[in-house]
């Protein structure tokens, strides 16, 4: 699935372009904090249309809901898995331990929904569909606040 090249994508390059303004003058880091922003927008926008794809599908395309979400959460469990893996409880100050509790909680509520989507019926199926995505989107915003804390 596209969007899940999409992130890793954004954040390398985020990354990147963070690392080669830390050695720039004020001048420099603004125009390239303004290239930042615009690969932020952009990867937005294409993540906005991947999201716009799975959000349509229908009862009878619950399968390839779900594999689209599988493949999601598989890029998301690594990247999550790599964050606690650099993440000190002893060295942590105390935002970026609510953090890591939201992420844990969050990662918890979105599994579960994602598990209900797999036994929706025909008549429970947007609804189950509609909180496995806010879920997502309270876990994806959960790990990117842990991420900066």
């Amino acid at each position: 699935m596209k969007s899940t090249r999409i992130l890793p994508t954004a954040a390398i390059a985020a990354a990147l372009l963070a690392v080669l303004a830390s050695g720039c003058s004020k001048q420099e880091r603004s125009a390239t904090s303004e290239k930042v922003k615009e690969a932020a927008v952009d990867s937005g926008a294409a993540m906005a249309k991947a999201w716009d794809d799975v959000k349509a599908h229908t009862y009878e395309k619950r399968s390839d809901f779900q594999d689209g979400f599988k493949a999601l959460t598989s890029k998301m469990d690594s990247e999550i898995s790599q964050l606690r893996a650099n993440y000190s409880e002893a060295k942590a100050n105390a935002s970026r331990k609510a953090a890591m509790e939201e992420l844990k909680n969050s990662e918890a509520d979105y599994k579960e929904k994602l598990a209900a989507v797999g036994n929706a019926t025909a008549d429970t199926w947007d609804s189950a569909k509609r909180n496995a995505i806010s879920a997502w989107d309270k876990m994806q915003a959960a790990y990117y606040k842990a991420k900066a804390d």
